[in-house]
């Protein structure tokens, strides 16, 4: 019997002494893996890791390029119902300054355009010719945008904000609006006067024909109008943009031909 009892005893010693070998050191099953390789397991910590997120790239606020009319800043060109010369016009765009939304290009010399007529101020669709249509390249320095329902102008530098005027810009009544789009900046000069509203201005720089930044407006004896000036900040002009002496100067020195212009409520 003492015998039995001793064989028993070292049966049950040798599984214990055999247990964590089985095992492993914690005690879990171990994996069997061929080339002799135990894959490591990830911690806790590990296995809820994520990879960083990557911020997408902020959008740019001004276009590098615009399409425009191959045409002098003040020329007018036709824009046609059909892709032919002998066509009716459906409205005029003027020159080079204003942002042409090409359809696409036909076979026969002519390209389907969206764009708005400058005399009507109404969107149109029709063709023009191919070769009046040119990609340009917009000057990067600055870029500026007109918020018509605020009646300010915010010049950017390197997408900041380093500048803002109170405007006037164009009554909503007798077609006087001032128009909304994407144009770039063309000619300048000291001064002008309108013989048609008895008004002339210092300082006007060119985004469209006869459609200006330019001072508060001044009259035939070239003195300031009081009443206009104290407008600013809400609309009161023909369709221009009229900004303070100061501001109306600075713009004039300041804002090299070829910077984007975007006009919105």
């Amino acid at each position: 019997m003492k015998y039995i009892k001793l064989l028993i005893f070292l049966a049950v010693l040798t599984s214990l002494l055999l247990l964590p070998l089985a095992t492993g050191s914690e005690g879990q099953p171990t994996q069997a893996v061929q080339g002799g390789s135990v894959p490591i397991e990830s911690t806790p910590e590990q296995s809820h890791t994520q990879p960083p997120i990557s911020e997408p790239e902020p959008a740019e606020i001004f276009p590098k390029n615009m399409t425009v009319l191959d045409a002098a800043e003040t020329t007018p060109v036709n824009i046609k119902e059909l892709p032919s010369s002998d066509s009716k016009s459906l409205g005029i765009v003027f020159g080079d300054l204003m942002q042409i939304d090409v359809i696409k290009h036909l076979d026969n010399g002519y390209s389907e355009v969206s764009t708005w007529d400058y005399k009507s101020m109404k969107p149109i669709h029709g063709f023009v010719p191919t070769k009046y249509i040119k990609e340009v390249k917009l000057n990067e320095k600055y870029g500026i945008i007109v918020e018509l329902g605020d009646q300010k102008v915010h010049i950017y530098e390197n997408d900041t904000i380093v500048k803002t005027f109170l405007c006037s810009s164009g009554l909503d009544e007798n077609s006087y609006y001032t128009p909304k789009g994407l144009y770039r900046i063309g000619g300048r000069g000291e001064s002008f006067f309108s013989s048609k509203y008895g008004q002339g201005a210092h300082y006007w720089v060119r985004f469209n024909n006869n459609y200006l930044f330019h001072s508060v407006p001044f009259d035939e004896n070239q003195k300031i109008i009081e009443e206009e000036a104290a407008k600013l900040g809400q609309k009161a002009s023909h369709g221009c943009i009229r900004l303070s002496m100061d501001d109306a100067l600075w713009f004039y020195r300041n804002i090299p031909q070829g910077t984007p212009v975007i006009i919105r409520d």
